[in-house]
């Protein structure tokens, strides 16, 4: 990756120093920032382990319904950047209905994957580190001139049993154009979250078949998504270094 040849920069040149003093600084605000998110979301993410607490979180939301929305999607982009929420999508359709609920979701995920790439873009490397382990990003360090395979990570995307969480952190550091990044990548996770949503509302409306239906959906794609996701994985990264050794 393009982040990882900028961390072998002369260690004495000013440059250097002033680069990480501001990556120190913005780290430490980052880190303060969600720490704060993190203290004021987890009493309502942790009222979704539960179904009384899900029933209460419902209540919550139904008594102000612009509140509500703001809340559920502000707990939407927190499970993107934070990773402490569980997959909100389908009660977002039992809370707002298949379309609104799919909307808040889309917003959600749109809001979350935009903090994350700003984030990346400022502080680099380090605001990976804070998220992820060594090891597994360890995985991922293949990734170059990724702008020639944003179709196979659109694909990734589009699968629901692929952990997006850290390319989302990853993807920023690489080559790949912003514009490819929300316009071609990040939309591919949509139709996953309108079929949770249709889900969701089929749950509360008591449209028990359709919610089956979907359900079966989701988990054959899931499926899909577990079975093949290392062989795309594999055929990127082959991608990727064909490309290299031209």
């Amino acid at each position: 990756m393009g982040e990882y040849d900028k961390l072998h920069l002369d260690k004495n040149s000013a440059t250097y120093k002033r680069r990480l003093a501001t990556k120190i600084i913005l780290l430490v605000l980052v880190v303060g920032a969600l720490c704060y998110a993190t203290i004021k979301l987890y009493p309502y993410a942790a009222l979704l382990k539960t179904k009384e607490g899900r029933d209460s979180l419902k209540e919550v939301i139904e008594r102000n319904e612009v509140k509500g929305a703001i809340l559920f999607t502000a707990l939407q982009a927190a499970q993107i950047i934070l990773g402490v929420v569980p997959p909100l999508q389908i009660l977002g359709g039992m809370l707002f209905g298949a379309f609104w609920g799919s909307i808040y979701s889309i917003i959600g995920i749109f809001a979350g994957s935009l903090v994350v790439f700003v984030l990346v873009k400022l502080i680099g490397y380090p605001i990976v580190q804070l998220f992820f382990d060594e090891k597994k990003i360890s995985k991922y360090k293949f990734l170059q001139d990724e702008e020639k395979v944003v179709t196979g990570f659109a694909l990734l995307y589009l699968l629901p049993g692929f952990p997006k969480d850290i390319l989302t952190y990853l993807l920023p550091l690489t080559k790949i154009k912003k514009r490819d990044f929300f316009y071609v990548i990040i939309p591919a996770r949509i139709p996953a979250i309108i079929i949770s949503g249709v889900v969701g509302a089929s749950i509360r409306n008591e449209h028990f078949v359709v919610a089956v239906v979907a359900s079966v959906i989701v988990i054959a794609i899931t499926a899909l998504g577990l079975i093949f996701r290392g062989r795309i994985m594999s055929k990127i990264q082959r991608r990727i270094e064909k490309i290299k050794s031209k």
